[in-house]
C-alpha cells in the first residue's frame, strides 16, 4: 500500500504515520525496505492542563511521547504458528470486568489510604460482598474471585495497620510489594493492582509538589 500510495505530484515516500509530541514535535514515521508493519512504542507523563477560560493550570492531564520506533519484518514460513492454535490456553485469574471493577477499587482505597486512612477499612468492606449499599441502589452482588480478590488486597492493608491505628501510604506500598512465592495466581494480581494504582498515585503527587515547591523558592 506504501508503494502505490503516489499523491498527484509528489514522489513515493514509506511515510506511514506522523507523531507530534511537546518536546521533539513533529516527525514523519517510515516504513523501511523489507518491513511490513512499524512498531511505535510509547510513554506517558502528567504535564499541565491549562485552560482559555481563566481557570488555574492544573497537573492533571497525561501528555504522550515515543521512545522507540521498531521495524517490524515477517518471519520465516513454519515458524512456529501453527503450534499457537493448538495451545491450551492458561485460564485467566479474573475476568475483564472483575478486573476493571479491582482496578476501580484499589484506585479508591489508596486515595482512602493517602488522604483519609481511617476510611479504609470501611471503604473495603463496601467494596466486598454484603454491603448495604449494593441492595439498596439494586446492584448484583460481586463474583467470588472479585471479592476474593479485595480481601487480599485487604490483608495487604491490615498486615501493616497497628491496633488501634490507620494504615500509612508507605508501609502499604511495601505490603503490597512484597509478592509470596506461595501466593496463589488471585492474590498476586490483586497485590500488583494495588501496588500500580500506589505507584501511579505516588508519582502524581512527586509531579504536583515539584511546581509547587519551584514556587515558593521563588
Amino acid at each position: 500500500m506504501v508503494q502505490r500510495s503516489r499523491p498527484y505530484g509528489r514522489d513515493v515516500a514509506p511515510v506511514v504515520a506522523l507523531c507530534k509530541d511537546p518536546v521533539r514535535g513533529t516527525r514523519e514515521i517510515r516504513l523501511e525496505a523489507g518491513a511490513q508493519g512499524v512498531l511505535l512504542t510509547v510513554c506517558g507523563d502528567y504535564t499541565t492542563r491549562r485552560s482559555a477560560d481563566g481557570r488555574w493550570p492544573v497537573d492533571n492531564v497525561t501528555r504522550y511521547f515515543d521512545v522507540a520506533v521498531h521495524q517490524v519484518r515477517a518471519g520465516d514460513a513454519g515458524s512456529g504458528a501453527p503450534n499457537s492454535c493448538t495451545a491450551s490456553r492458561v485460564p485467566r485469574v479474573l475476568e475483564t470486568d472483575d478486573l476493571s471493577v479491582l482496578t476501580g477499587w484499589a484506585q479508591a482505597v489508596a486515595e482512602a489510604v493517602t488522604y483519609a486512612p481511617e476510611r479504609a477499612d470501611a471503604l473495603l468492606a463496601d467494596a466486598g460482598a454484603g454491603a448495604p449499599w449494593r441492595s439498596a441502589f439494586q446492584i448484583a452482588e460481586p463474583s467470588r474471585q472479585l471479592s476474593e480478590a479485595v480481601s487480599f488486597i485487604g490483608q495487604a492493608i491490615r498486615a501493616v495497620t497497628p491496633p488501634g491505628g490507620v494504615p500509612m501510604f508507605d508501609e502499604v506500598v511495601d505490603s503490597c510489594g512484597e509478592d509470596r512465592p506461595d501466593a496463589p495466581g488471585l492474590e498476586t494480581l490483586a497485590r500488583r493492582v494495588m501496588r500500580s494504582t500506589l505507584d501511579q498515585l505516588r508519582s502524581r503527587h512527586m509531579t504536583e509538589e515539584r511546581p509547587r515547591a519551584e514556587r515558593q523558592s521563588r
